[in-house]
């Protein structure tokens, strides 16, 4: 085979051509992912020390040692955790009357996969 016969003149021995760059195979990786997230949600609590403000003249609840992950769960309040799990139930719901072959049942099936394997580190202020 002569150099000309499927290169344009000069290319077939440059390195910079794209037909000599070398293919790259995906290869799989596990990272550690994080996300921070936050939310304002109003909770209702009576753990807290009554004070009165003279200065200002009205209430100022001590709130310095409050428990607010239990106000936040007495509130009714979901974690992201809990949500994921939520939705893995829904999740594995559908999937029982969708064939896995379908845009739908992969979509499912990646969304399962997506809800599982998180942890959280819960921060109260």
């Amino acid at each position: 085979m002569a150099e000309s016969d499927f290169y344009p003149a000069g290319a077939y021995n440059d390195p910079d051509a794209p037909f000599n760059e070398k293919i790259i195979p995906l290869r799989e990786f596990d990272i550690e992912a994080e996300f921070t997230m936050r939310k304002v949600v109003t909770v209702k609590t009576s753990d807290y020390i009554p004070e009165y403000d003279d200065e200002n003249g009205r209430d100022c609840p001590n709130t310095e040692n409050t428990d607010w992950h239990s106000a936040y769960d007495d509130n009714g309040h979901y974690t992201i955790i809990e949500l994921l799990s939520e939705l893995e139930e829904y999740v594995l719901e559908d999937m029982k009357t969708c064939s896995p072959n379908t845009g739908k049942g992969r979509a499912l099936k990646r969304l399962l996969e997506n809800c599982r394997g998180w942890t959280m580190e819960a921060n109260f202020e």
